[in-house]
């Protein structure tokens, strides 16, 4: 696997590749068995937060060719934005990222054991003629935002907190059997996933504490914070985060 470097200043991307991996996976370990994870290691990442604010969104790319020549692309994210003060990529840590997922998980939650798919899916990464690995995004817990974002998150976040303020705000004016109607629609409606996790909430609520229990969801539903843009051309010092 081919590791690219990031382009976003004070985040660095160690691939398994490096001299400087092995160092910096090892305090990651934590309880996790290395040799379960040992299988992972060349299809993964660390990544290195070398600024003074936690991340709170991360995007992890990875782009495959496989064996008869066609190519692959998949984003790991890791988003607390709704809950950023949660965040817990802080300042001067490390994060493993494993283009399968199920590894990534492995050594953050420190225990259990790689499931079936999760080594079927390492086993499809073998045989891929070529891996790279790329920082897709970030996001610190400022709502900076920074990377190529080839999956246009930084659009797709604004446009999910603005549907669901909508939402939220249109299930707290009308009535409670139209507000019913509302819910159970959005709440099987396959094309708005951040509509419909909303929808399925505040439906709960209705169904458990009836229309005031709906309206309280409603109200102090928490939206993701926005994220912003560092204008072009803007300088900044490297390792600080701050504009």
């Amino acid at each position: 696997m081919k590791t690219l470097e990031s382009n976003v200043d004070g985040v660095r991307l160690i691939g398994p590749e490096s001299t400087e991996f092995e160092a910096a996976f090892e305090p990651l370990l934590g309880r996790a068995p290395r040799a379960l994870l040992a299988p992972a290691i060349p299809f993964s990442v660390i990544v290195a937060n070398d600024m003074d604010r936690t991340i709170a969104l991360l995007g992890v790319r990875f782009d495959m060719t496989g064996p008869r020549g066609k190519p692959y692309s998949v984003i790991h994210y890791a988003d607390t934005l709704r809950n950023p003060e949660k965040a817990d990529f802080l300042a001067g840590t490390k994060r493993f990222v494993c283009a399968e997922p199920g590894y990534t998980s492995l050594l953050l939650q420190r225990e259990g054991e790689p499931s079936t798919r999760g080594r079927t899916n390492l086993d499809s990464l073998r045989k891929m003629l070529d891996i790279r690995a790329s920082l897709d995004c970030v996001a610190f817990d400022d709502g900076r935002f920074d990377g190529p974002d080839t999956l246009n998150a930084f659009v797709r976040l604004a446009e999910q907190r603005e549907l669901e303020a909508a939402f939220a705000q249109m299930i707290v004016t009308v009535g409670t059997s139209e507000a019913e109607k509302l819910l159970q629609n959005a709440a099987e409606d396959p094309e708005e996933r951040a509509r419909r996790t909303l929808a399925r909430k505040l439906l709960q609520g209705l169904q458990t504490g009836g229309h005031e229990e709906m309206l309280t969801r409603a109200r102090n539903h928490r939206l993701k914070m926005p994220v912003w843009r560092q204008p072009q051309g803007y300088a900044h010092s490297m390792g600080t985060g701050l504009c």
